[in-house]
């Protein structure tokens, strides 16, 4: 997968790397045409914004869950416990 980066889009939109970052952030003071020439490079360029990127930029952490039927649970309990026995008798 290609990297998309804000620079590209705003040489295909024709517009500066500040109104492509007010675009993408829904900020103020983007005219309705600029605008409307960002988001059709976006379309363009097929753009899906890195959530893991954001996540590192904003500093934020999210947390996910997982439901496991209970026989793959002992499975992975299993598997913990021999690495943790692993990891615990290295030598010195």
């Amino acid at each position: 997968m290609e990297k998309i980066r804000i620079k590209d889009i705003a040489e295909r939109a024709g517009v500066s790397v500040g109104t492509v970052d007010r675009v993408l952030h829904n900020r103020p003071n983007v005219s309705k045409p600029a605008r409307e020439k960002v988001e059709a490079a976006l379309k363009d360029m097929n753009y899906q914004p890195n959530v893991y990127a954001s996540a590192l930029a904003y500093n934020k952490s999210y947390v996910f869950y997982m439901l496991l039927p209970q026989h793959i649970r002992k499975q992975l309990r299993a598997i913990f416990s021999v690495k943790r026995l692993i990891s615990h008798s290295k030598p010195p």
